[in-house]
């Protein structure tokens, strides 16, 4: 009886040791959970990264007692190189490994959290150099640690960083039990960074939108301003044909009065009463001739409104401003520019005008969208060898009717159900002006071709 009293007593004292061992490891399960869920529930209030992974190494140090210290290590965005981001000692060197050297290296390809100590610790330790050993004396209270706790920081197949806990002088303090708990915290952290790389670069994209909008509401109101601007030109232009139309008509019955009245003058005597009324008649009509002139050069630019006009450049920047109205009719525009063309004297305001109104009208002639291409040449055209800039504009729209072609540069001629018919009429004349022309290739259903030739001023190509 006294045997068996014994051993039951035995017996109890073993299962209260038991108990009482199985009492602290549910508290300390109980107080890592809870440690887990504030750290939690501060990375869901706070969105400071640097606040974050500081949170995480000091509660890591408390969450393990058997550990003499952290670091959390980050990967750069090559993928190349793990740098020291933050320590429990609060110091922080520009340390930094491969992937897969020493402990933080092998923390970041390891699969999942892991305990190592002995030979496989001796190994990973061995590993560093010497200046990398000495800051990590300075920074641990024990060194060499007897083990360590690696866990990798990655979402999915995403590799982030690494979290190493390093063990102190007992290497029983730390038990694989613990390596769930790792894990978590790696996994909380991860997602932390992750969040936090995600709201960046969202910010990042709604600044590039907003930069985007704003761009395309300048180069809209640009186009607007310079559709315009043309509107006005081909209107005071169209004045202009009109002017010199009417003046050209007036000319020969005027070019026959005064011719009449120089007779009528010849056969009068000297002192006839008639002749002040002649001469009055005379210079009324010289005045009409007069403003007859000035009808029939309107709209042609003065010589002192002329300027050198790098033509390359003048399409860039029509390109440019047609940029949205090419991208909205899902246009695609490339260019191949002549370098080293000769200067123009020329009304650069005006060449932009034929330009602009060109490149408006190969995108109306595209309009489930194509290519417009765009290229500059130097030819020699003639005998003489006189030097043109040539200006092509190609497109691969619809092409233009052979009944049409006539037509092409005739006022108030279009096809457009909302066209003035002013367009390639204004812009013929403009080119006429400056001393070229304008030839137009097209095939139906295959697109056209509108060549602009422009005369190179020898005086200007040997300046």
């Amino acid at each position: 009886m006294r045997a068996e009293l014994a051993a039951a007593h035995a017996r109890i004292a073993e299962l209260d040791a038991q108990l009482a061992a199985s009492v602290k490891r549910v508290r300390v399960v109980n107080e890592r959970l809870s440690t887990i869920l504030t750290i939690s529930a501060a990375l869901l209030i706070t969105h400071e990264i640097d606040t974050i992974l500081q949170l995480v190494v000091r509660e890591a140090v408390d969450l393990f007692p058997g550990t003499s210290g952290a670091s959390l290590f980050l990967v750069d965005q090559a993928g190349m190189r793990l740098r020291l981001m933050v320590s429990s000692s609060g110091r922080v060197s520009a340390f930094a490994l491969r992937p897969g050297q020493g402990l933080a290296g092998r923390a970041f390809l390891s699969p999942r959290a892991m305990l190592i100590s002995g030979p496989e610790l001796e190994a990973a330790l061995g590993e560093l150099s010497e200046a990398q050993i000495a800051q990590k004396r300075s920074t641990l209270t024990c060194w060499p640690p007897s083990s360590a706790l690696l866990a990798p920081l990655r979402i999915e197949d995403t590799r982030l960083g690494a979290l190493v806990l390093y063990g102190n002088q007992n290497p029983h303090l730390i038990h694989p039990r613990d390596i769930p708990f790792a894990q978590a915290l790696a996994d909380l952290t991860a997602v932390a960074i992750a969040e936090h790389r995600q709201r960046t670069r969202a910010a990042a994209l709604q600044r590039d939108l907003d930069q985007t909008q704003s761009l395309h509401a300048e180069a809209q109101a640009r186009l607007s301003a310079a559709q315009a601007q043309l509107l006005q030109s081909a209107k005071l232009a169209a004045v202009g044909e009109l002017a010199a139309s009417v003046a050209h008509e007036i000319n020969n019955p005027l070019y026959a009065a005064r011719n009449s009245l120089y007779l009528v003058e010849q056969d009068m005597p000297p002192d006839a009463p008639q002749r002040h009324f002649l001469t009055i008649a005379q210079n009324e009509l010289g005045r009409i001739a007069r403003i007859i002139t000035r009808m029939r050069d309107f709209y042609r630019p003065a010589r002192d409104e002329l300027e050198l006009t790098e033509v390359n450049d003048l399409l860039a920047e029509t390109i440019e401003l047609v940029q949205t109205h090419l991208r909205h009719g899902h246009v695609t525009v490339t260019a191949s520019f002549c370098p080293n063309l000769p200067l123009l004297v020329a009304h650069p305001d005006q060449l932009r005008q034929v330009f602009l109104n060109l490149m408006l009208n190969a995108c109306d002639a595209m309009p489930n969208g194509g290519q417009l291409h765009i290229s500059t040449e130097l030819s020699c055209r003639n005998e003489r060898d006189e030097q043109w800039v040539v200006v092509a504009v190609r497109d691969t729209g619809v092409g233009i009717n052979p009944e049409h072609m006539p037509h092409l540069f005739e006022p108030f001629y279009t096809t457009k159900p909302q066209g003035t018919g002013l367009g390639l009429a204004i812009s013929a004349h403009i080119v006429t002006q400056h001393g070229g022309h304008i030839q137009v290739e097209s095939t139906p259903g295959v697109g056209s071709t509108f060549t602009v030739l422009l005369p190179v001023d020898r005086g200007v190509e040997e300046a």
